[in-house]
């Protein structure tokens, strides 16, 4: 549980505490703070972690399925993720690639986080988490308004009554292909899911020789799950809710944010563009790898682009 208190601050050598009248404190029953926020629910309302367990529990109960999963809740309690997976709610890839389907959750206390539901899904082949691809069965709430029971159940009917539309996705994905494995790793990279691995690029071209069939033509589903593959495996030290913000900015290789599976060839061209950009152009990025310039300059042949 999560209450308010109240905030006091002093100048500098001064003995004189006074009160801030327009900040709260957040302060678990255990103790700690998790942030400071607005005073007026106006503007910051409380949504306790616990309402939000027990009403995702309750709308997977009425659809009768047993659910599984974990909960994270960062050192301070500022931070709390959680993957539940739907005991029997799975899809597809392909004939043996089976996917577990679930709900992914994030939600926090410090004053910048919301509330969200995603799909959650893991790979049963290999244990890749997936969460966040598909943008029409993701719900969300701010703090600015009251916790809102309703969109935890909109979330679960979501993702458990859609099992076609998903198939479909990751279908899709199977058959649109980036340039070759050089591009993928450029993808992989610019997406943001190089800060939460220790020895990027390395992971990433391990994780890619697991995934990849092809080098020359590797699709959008390879290079997601090598992706996922990396965060999922290759993150031990890594909070679970800071792994789930990783598997969401992979799942750009899926959902372009308007419900759509992205277009490889636009996807590549942009990436290397503004690689080439930071790297060649303007000279204010350090390279990924040693030969990324050379690689580079053959994609942008490859895209008709200029330097």
């Amino acid at each position: 549980m999560v209450d308010r208190h109240d905030v006091y601050a002093h100048h500098e050598g001064s003995d004189e505490w006074e009160e801030v009248p327009y900040r709260d404190s957040l302060w678990t029953d255990d103790g700690r703070t998790t942030g400071v926020v607005s005073s007026s629910e106006d503007f910051y309302n409380i949504i306790q972690y616990g309402d939000v367990l027990e009403t995702v529990g309750d709308a997977i109960d009425r659809h009768g399925i047993e659910p599984s999963g974990r909960v994270s809740v960062s050192p301070t309690a500022h931070k709390m993720s959680a993957s539940v997976e739907f005991d029997g709610a799975t899809v597809y890839a392909s004939q043996d690639d089976p996917v577990d389907l679930g709900l992914q959750i994030q939600t926090g206390h410090s004053g910048f986080h919301g509330l969200k539901y995603d799909i959650g899904a893991e790979r049963q082949v290999c244990s890749n988490g997936m969460t966040a691809f598909i943008s029409e069965l993701g719900f969300e709430q701010t703090h600015g308004e009251p916790f809102q029971p309703g969109l935890a159940y909109n979330a679960v009917d979501a993702v458990v009554e859609s099992p076609a539309e998903i198939e479909q996705r990751l279908a899709q994905a199977q058959n649109r292909e980036l340039f070759n494995q050089d591009e993928a790793l450029l993808v992989l990279m610019e997406s943001g899911i190089d800060r939460y691995l220790e020895n990027p690029v390395p992971d990433l071209l391990t994780a890619m020789q697991d995934e990849v069939s092809d080098p020359n033509s590797p699709t959008l589903w390879e290079t997601y799950n090598a992706a996922t593959r990396a965060l999922t495996h290759y993150t031990h030290d890594v909070p679970d809710y800071e792994v789930a913000e990783g598997l969401e900015k992979a799942a750009q290789l899926l959902e372009d944010g308007t419900n759509s599976i992205p277009d490889p060839e636009r996807l590549g061209e942009q990436v290397v563009n503004n690689r080439s950009r930071q790297l060649i152009e303007h000279g204010d990025s350090e390279p990924y790898w040693p030969e990324e310039e050379q690689t580079l300059r053959e994609l942008m042949q490859e895209h008709e682009l200029t330097a």
